[in-house]
């Protein structure tokens, strides 16, 4: 089930996205101006993203070109809600795409006798 809008949901964005892990955090979730920050905070690292309502729900693409995940999607009721679960849905998958391309550390071979 996706995260509901709140200060839980904008913390997760935070420290996901941006190492942040204070207390206190925009309220990405709840607030058009606040999402709208964290779209350009995207959009400086080459994150590309459409927002879009249709009969009464808000949908958010975002895709980070040749780098990451892809194209990632989510939808809510609110315009806010919908880039907050798109960004941490970023997020969680850049993550899991890049531990699973790194290359294992070589271990020299053993000297001969």
């Amino acid at each position: 089930m996706p995260e509901p809008a709140g200060s839980k949901l904008d913390r997760q964005i935070a420290r996901s996205l941006f190492g942040d892990n204070s207390a206190r955090v925009p309220p990405y979730s709840t607030s058009d101006a606040a999402a709208d920050l964290l779209l350009w905070r995207l959009a400086q690292t080459g994150v590309a993203f459409q927002v879009q309502e249709f009969e009464g729900r808000h949908y958010c693409l975002l895709w980070s070109g040749s780098r990451g995940p892809g194209l990632v999607t989510a939808s809510a009721e609110s315009r806010p809600l919908s880039i907050g679960r798109a960004a941490l849905d970023l997020a969680t998958r850049s993550s899991e795409s890049a531990s699973r391309q790194r290359v294992p550390e070589r271990k020299a071979p053993p000297a001969p006798p």
